[in-house]
């Protein structure tokens, strides 16, 4: 919702259209890679530019930038059958540091606290057995991530 009231905000300032036509530009490509390639990989990839018919691709592993490059012929191919004005594709590796950390998925996922709070009280009902010990290492886990993340 406040992504949507901050687009609306962004579209109604007559010096940002061409900024966000841009934005949205790239975004459209980027789902379009998103669709073409294989979800493990997929989830690897970001379009960040298009300049001169050339789409850029940044990836954060030099395994994933060789499968992307293997594949660049094809991607290209089924951008340009989806109506993309893309001629060919670049990538680039880009290690995940501090600063682009949030690009990609966390590895390990953590649940919310509504869930954890839920799970707590499976847990108490739960008579001793290895699905009882299997939810106290899973709340332990959650436990231990909140104290390092702060």
């Amino acid at each position: 919702m406040r992504s949507a009231k901050l687009g609306s905000l962004l579209a109604s300032e007559a010096g940002l259209q061409p900024v966000v036509a841009r934005a949205r530009e790239i975004g459209a490509l980027s789902k379009l890679c998103f669709d073409f390639l294989p979800p493990g990989l997929a989830r690897l990839v970001r379009a960040v530019n298009i300049k001169d018919s050339r789409l850029m691709l940044l990836t954060a592993s030099p395994a994933a930038a060789a499968k992307l490059k293997m594949l660049s012929g094809a991607l290209c191919n089924f951008l340009l059958q989806q109506g993309a004005k893309v001629n060919s594709v670049s990538v680039r590796v880009q290690p995940i540091g501090v600063e682009n950390a949030a690009v990609l998925p966390r590895s390990k996922p953590r649940l919310d606290e509504g869930a954890v709070a839920a799970l707590r009280e499976l847990y108490r009902r739960l008579p001793d057995s290895p699905a009882r010990a299997a939810l106290k290492t899973l709340l332990d886990h959650q436990l231990a991530g909140k104290k390092t993340r702060r």
